[in-house]
This record gives C-alpha cells, structure tokens and sequence, in this order.
C-alpha cells in the first residue's frame, strides 16, 4: 500500500446532494488543481451511479489537442506588456526555482521549451489561457488534477462517461477570457502565497461562499466562463436525470448558479461530505 497516496486522501466537503422523485443526484464542485486527492470520495460516490458527467472531454487525443491549440498564440493579442516590471521579475524568480528545485513536470514541457529565461518561455508563442494556466500552475506545483482523478475513476469502474460541453466549446471559453483579468492576477503575484494558503483551508472545510469571495478576481471567474455555462450545463444534464440519479463534476463556482437551477426546477438541494 502506498501510505503517501492514502496519507494526501481527504474528505470531500464541496459535495451537493440534489434529490427530487426519489432521485438522487450528487455535485462535486471540483478545484481543477489541488494539493490533495479525493480519490476515496469518487470511488464511494461512483458506486451507486451509472453515469458520471465532466465538463469538457479528458481523455488522451482531447488533452492532446488541447495542448496543440495552446502553442498555436504567434498572432494572437498578448497580456505580456500590460504586465509590471515587478510582477515579471517575480514571476520569472518563481518559475526558476520552481523548476530548477523540481526538473518540471512533464507536462509543463508540451507548452514551453527550457530556456534561461523562464518568463519568455511560458509567454512567447503560445496563448493567453495556455500561458496563464502553465505559469500558475508551476507556481502551485500541485500533483493532482480533480476532474482527470474523477475521470480516472469512473474509467476504472466502467461508468458511463459523459461531457457537459465539446472540446471546440471548451475552446471557445478559454479563447474568451478577458486579458485584463490575466493580466490581473499575475500583476498580483505578491499576495498568491496568501490567496493559496486561504483557497486550500476554505475547499477542505466546504466553504462555498469564502471560495466565491476570495476567487471573484481569479482569471477564470468571469461572466464568458461562468454565467451561461450554468444553464447550458444543468440542460444537458436534464435527459439523465429525468430518469437516474447522476454524478457531476462542475467547478465550484458553477455550484451557486446551478444549485439554484435545480431548486427552481423543485429540487431538494443540500450541502454534502463523504
């Protein structure tokens, strides 16, 4: 037994239970990167489901073209110089020690290509999206991934696996997000440490509105990712749960919006652990 694994297993606290004729359905309201696995949750959650819903697809050829898309930025707009000398110094400092202390992750590779100066090669040539969420999480330098672990799961259990959006949707959405909320947080980079410390403590003990509160200025938290995606999500979902209790794996900020979805439409929502 890998005692490290089971040691990192933590409860689930951002769980919603939804119930209406005798149904029972269950959010989990996924930090799409977190320092913890919740891999004992989803294996008890899955047990009794048939179906499992993500929001976009997480398999290897999506994944891959995800990546392949990223590197493609050489003509589009730039948030580099509306960042400030300060935050870039800083940003460059992290990335070093990040990698040269770690060698990288794999994965951070598909992006960039190590040069000396760790800045230019998360920024130069590839996306906004694809640069922001590589610069942000090689600062984080957390292992597991909730919606791929979840995804995982539900392939071991042989679940019947199903996606809330395309991959061109999901696209689409990234493609969107606003520069000046990039550029933003990175221009924040002295108060990241403070901000990841509160994020870790407010998920595990279920705090949905401090992680509203203190996520409003996040990059991904505006209206063209959340907002819309609430209603197209929780009417995709509808067919399944017209006749099955479900599982879904949404990002938590999309919990407000689609709870209060579920109990317009005479749900029973409530706050969950396992």
């Amino acid at each position: 037994m890998n005692l490290l694994f089971w040691s990192s297993n933590k409860p689930l606290r951002m769980l919603w239970r939804v119930e209406k004729d005798g149904r029972v359905s269950h959010l989990v309201g996924t930090a799409h990167f977190f320092p913890h696995s919740f891999s004992r949750a989803f294996t008890r959650l899955m047990r009794d489901v048939t179906t499992v819903f993500f929001e976009g697809p997480l398999d290897e050829a999506s994944s891959a073209h995800i990546g392949e898309y990223g590197r493609q930025g050489q003509d589009v707009p730039t948030f580099v110089d509306a960042l400030t000398p300060e935050a870039v110094a800083e940003i460059n400092h992290i990335l070093r020690d990040r990698i040269d202390g770690q060698n990288g992750e794999a994965w951070l590779w598909a992006l960039v290509e190590r040069k000396p100066v760790y800045f230019e090669s998360f920024t130069q040539g590839v996306r906004p999206w694809a640069a922001f969420f590589s610069i942000w999480q090689t600062y984080l330098g957390w292992k597991y991934s909730m919606d791929m672990e979840g995804y995982q799961v539900a392939c071991r259990l042989g679940k019947n696996i199903h996606f809330l959006e395309t991959l061109e949707e999901q696209l689409a959405v990234l493609d969107n997000i606003p520069l000046e909320r990039i550029t933003r947080q990175l221009n924040d980079v002295k108060n990241w440490a403070v901000y990841k410390n509160e994020y870790v403590k407010s998920f595990l003990g279920g705090d949905l509105a401090k992680m509203v509160t203190l996520t409003t200025h996040f990059a991904t938290r505006g209206q063209v990712v959340i907002g819309e995606r609430d209603r197209i999500f929780f009417e995709r979902m509808q067919p399944f749960l017209a006749r099955e209790g479900v599982l879904a794996f949404v990002g938590f900020p999309h919990i407000p919006g689609m709870t209060q979805l579920f109990l317009n439409d005479g749900y029973t929502v409530t706050q969950a652990s396992i």
